[in-house]
């Protein structure tokens, strides 16, 4: 099984950041609308977006015998479990992840 997923880290000027996890690899248009129009960044719009710094780093997974078979959507609310579960090592952090891709933009 093969799982790609995104972590967006969200900066402000104030010095608070959080990170959030997305299914698939969205690009910047994709981040934007997002941004703007998910209820789950609500949190994030309620900080404002103005001066907010975000920074989306593609990941793939690449997990059992199964490599080439894509999972979808679910895995997002497993690596959140993961991480909670295991603060000291990130699911990003494991050997059978693959470092993909990273960009960065500002509202």
């Amino acid at each position: 099984m093969s799982l790609l997923f995104s972590e967006v880290s969200f900066h402000w000027k104030a010095g608070m950041n959080t990170v959030l996890y997305e299914s698939g690899h969205p690009d910047e248009y994709d981040m934007r609308e997002l941004l703007k129009n998910e209820d789950r960044y609500a949190g994030v719009r309620s900080f404002g977006l103005s001066g907010l710094s975000v920074e989306v780093q593609h990941y793939r997974f690449l997990g059992g015998s199964s490599r080439d078979w894509l999972a979808e959507r679910e895995h997002v609310a497993l690596i959140e479990a993961y991480n909670a579960i295991t603060p000291d090592a990130l699911f990003t952090q494991r050997d059978d992840v693959e470092d993909l891709d990273c960009y960065k933009f500002c509202m």
